[in-house]
């Protein structure tokens, strides 16, 4: 699939494999993020109202992440969970808290947005193909919502090409794929979409398995 940009930690297929062990919470989690998405594009667009461009495309990317929230909610439901209690999200709130103040703000914000979702985009297309091996229910779900992912990174990142410069936002991209991948790689895990990698088992040393 065509990606906007790369980003700079791969996600392990061991996060997949452990995510799908709890499914309920892993939709529950997904529903949040999909609402948080819509909420965000349009407190985005209140900061600019007299930006007609950016509040007709804003306006129906919100319009379409409230449709995937319906749509995973429903699935939720389906398999006997409901929503959870509202958490705060590490992952949107690191990135946010580093997003500069003044004119640069909008330009961060929405390379901030392009990038989660560009790293949504990347943990569904792992959770389809880890979950269609394991023939889970969810599998069909993330196949389905993974190229609107692809969509969404290529809208933010056109949005901020239009307000600054080449060279500004390649290097500017460049800082915040630095800092998603130090931030993602660093955190726990958890059944959530932008949780870190599950934790490593520590090898057995000789003494461990020798005989008592």
């Amino acid at each position: 699939m065509k990606v906007a940009f790369e980003l700079g930690w791969t996600t392990p297929r061991a996060w997949a494999e452990a995510a799908l062990e709890q499914p309920l919470a892993l939709l529950s989690d997904h529903a949040y993020c999909e609402l948080g998405a819509a909420a965000a594009a349009q407190g985005l667009l209140a900061r600019r109202p007299a930006d007609s461009a950016l509040v007709e495309r804003l306006g129906a990317h919100a319009s379409e992440e409230l449709r995937h929230f319906r749509q995973v909610h429903r699935l939720l439901v389906e398999l006997g969970g409901v929503l959870g209690p509202v958490r705060t999200n590490p992952y949107a709130e690191g990135l946010l808290a580093a997003v500069e103040r003044g004119a640069r703000g909008l330009v961060d914000r929405l390379l901030v947005f392009g990038l989660i979702e560009r790293r949504s985009l990347e943990r569904f297309e792992l959770l389809a193909e880890v979950g269609g091996e394991r023939a889970s229910p969810l599998a069909a779900l993330y196949a389905e919502l993974a190229p609107s992912e692809a969509g969404h990174a290529a809208l933010f990142l056109e949005l901020a090409r239009e307000r600054t410069s080449a060279a500004e936002l390649e290097a500017r991209l460049a800082r915040w794929v630095e800092r998603e991948a130090v931030l993602l790689a660093g955190l726990a895990f958890a059944a959530r979409i932008h949780s870190g990698p599950p934790a490593v088992p520590a090898p057995r040393t000789a003494e461990a398995t020798r005989p008592a």
